[in-house]
């Protein structure tokens, strides 16, 4: 699955070529503490999420939170290890980037991302 942002100029800008989804408990209690480092344009996608934490991690990453219709709710940049984001409200979904990754892609609160198989 990949992850783009779909703008109103019609043209879609890639945020994740490859995006892992958290889609049992386990994947989900583990999250990126048990995996190596993201790679450029690699993203790992926890539904029903509405906050993080990068405790155990050895790196920092960007994390951009999701409604239920894939807007962008909240962006935070460079989290580092052993912190955590507050409590999003309506969030769903939650995608772990690469730290960097959504100052290139130019993310803004109210983008709509799409992902696609």
């Amino acid at each position: 699955m990949r992850a783009v942002k779909d703008s109103s100029s019609r043209v879609e800008e890639l945020i994740a070529s490859r995006v892992i989804k958290a889609n049992n408990f386990f994947s989900k209690l583990f999250g990126l503490i048990i995996r190596k480092k993201l790679k450029d344009k690699e993203g790992f996608l926890i539904e029903n999420c509405s906050s993080i934490h990068t405790f155990w991690m050895r790196y920092s990453i960007d994390v951009i939170f999701l409604d239920k219709k894939n807007l962008v709710l909240a962006i935070y940049h460079n989290i580092k290890p052993f912190r955590a984001t507050p409590f999003i409200r309506n969030a769903c979904y939650a995608l772990e980037l690469k730290s960097g990754t959504i100052e290139k892609a130019s993310l803004e609160v109210g983008d709509l991302v799409q992902f696609e198989t």
